[in-house]
């Protein structure tokens, strides 16, 4: 450890500079002018791998809150996401394509005018959906695709049909969230099986992608829908 340590191999200049962000759970904290510290720690072994590990997956946790809070671009997201955990979507869509239309929806990666008005300095409360003005002004941003835009009536539609034919017609909640969330619930009184729970995120992916396709269908040609 001493030869690695005077030679200052990169590996253990990023392990400095780690360390020197988190310091260590018993309280002790480095400072810039810390080396001699943080080298003798090292070899003394004081800074156990596993309370590391911990600490440092604590640091990226509280990192990423805190920039999807700071973010009005993922107020849908952190609405989706309040761990940082493996999606079941990613394992179990039916195609790539449907894992990609979600995962673009869910991240605000896409051409909603709530995200096209923001590249284009337009007022947030001015980016209305297309498709229900001018009867009604209403942004158009996820929650509104997934929910309640009529462009998406039909999938809507369909999907809702599916996942209580699927569910043996247990009530279900289908509002934007738990739609965008993907994943069914399960409670005492429903319980699912593992073919069911695939099931249901291909539906939900399928229509999810289905929706938003035809919004960018609709926008470029300019085909009208029938609005509430």
């Amino acid at each position: 450890m001493d030869e690695q340590i005077n030679l200052d191999l990169p590996w253990f200049t990023n392990i400095k500079y780690i360390m020197l962000k988190l310091g260590t759970e018993d309280g002790y904290h480095f400072n810039q002018n810390s080396d001699d510290v943080i080298n003798s720690r090292l070899l003394a072994d004081a800074t156990p791998p596993q309370r590391f590990e911990n600490q440092l997956k604590e640091h990226l946790t509280q990192a990423w809150k805190f920039t999807i809070d700071q973010s009005s671009r993922l107020s849908f997201y952190s609405k989706l996401k309040t761990s940082i955990t493996w999606e079941p979507y990613l394992d179990h869509a039916q195609s790539f394509e449907d894992r990609k239309m979600s995962s673009r929806l869910r991240c605000s990666a896409h051409k909603l005018n709530i995200e096209v008005g923001r590249h284009s300095n337009i007022p947030r409360d001015e980016r209305s959906c297309d498709f229900c003005a001018p009867v009604r002004r209403i942004i158009e941003d996820e929650e509104h695709l997934l929910s309640d835009c009529p462009v998406g009536e039909s999938h809507r539609k369909r999907m809702t049909s599916l996942l209580q034919e699927l569910h043996c017609n247990n009530e279900l909640s289908l509002d934007s969230i738990s739609i965008g969330k993907i994943t069914p619930n399960s409670d005492e009184n429903h319980t699912i099986t593992e073919e069911q729970y695939s099931k249901h995120i291909q539906i939900v992916t399928r229509a999810i992608k289905c929706m938003y396709k035809m919004s960018l269908k609709c926008k470029k040609t300019g085909e009208k829908i029938n609005s509430h």
